[in-house]
């Protein structure tokens, strides 16, 4: 695993953010154009608080995607293009028509899955997640169909929790230039030490290549750890 461990979530957001300038900088100059997919999460907010403050990203060519989506209409507040919206979208000076967020209110969820990947880019630049209690990641959630879906974008039941959920596929995620995890909190410690040992099955796992960032208290079961900033 290549993981980057923090002291404190603020400075494993603020981590993240500065990587995610970095990154942006990057692909504006060699390609024009940085496409980054967001995620919903405790930790993702934290990093789009301080994304907003950043100096010199380049906003005009940012396009903004997102991993995954509720079954809501975007001013629900469970909706991940919502809090994005909240968090940073609004405090940033993105084009409104590089924003492209996921229909999680269109039904059936299979148009709206087909729709989003016929939108997508040939490759995205980076695709930001997190990491669930269970191991879930974008809306991959254990003993779901779509973990084995193909294609794209997938339209994913959760019987769990009795719903559907837009998400990206394995083969999406891992297509992308780079796959960022943010995780933070004592309760991931267990699941994260499990994945660095290659047990559990936790659909997490199936993430290749990944940069974790985590802070201590996460981290704190991971063998041969790296030391906290």
């Amino acid at each position: 695993m290549n993981v980057r461990t923090f002291s404190t979530p603020d400075l494993t957001a603020a981590a993240a953010a500065e990587a995610f300038a970095q990154a942006a900088r990057a692909a504006v100059h060699d390609r024009g154009a940085f496409h980054v997919a967001l995620s919903g999460g405790s930790t993702p907010k934290l990093m789009y608080r301080v994304l907003g403050d950043l100096p010199e990203i380049p906003w005009q060519s940012v396009h903004i995607y997102f991993s995954d989506e509720r079954s809501v209409g975007p001013d629900s507040p469970d909706s991940n293009f919502r809090l994005a919206q909240d968090e940073l979208l609004s405090h940033v000076p993105v084009p409104p028509a590089q924003v492209h967020r996921m229909a999680g209110e269109v039904r059936p969820l299979d148009t709206a899955a087909g729709a989003y990947a016929a939108l997508l880019p040939a490759r995205l630049d980076v695709v930001l997640l997190g990491m669930g209690d269970d191991g879930h990641t974008a809306s991959l959630f254990p003993g779901t169909d779509a973990l084995s879906a193909g294609g794209r974008v997938a339209a994913n039941f959760v019987p769990r929790l009795d719903t559907g959920r837009l998400t990206f596929t394995f083969a999406e995620i891992n297509a992308a230039r780079e796959r960022w995890i943010l995780v933070t909190g004592a309760g991931k410690a267990g699941i994260l030490r499990q994945v660095q040992q290659d047990e559990g099955g936790y659909p997490i796992a199936g993430v290749q290549d990944a940069v974790w960032f985590i802070d201590a208290a996460a981290g704190a079961e991971l063998v041969s750890a790296p030391p906290s900033a």
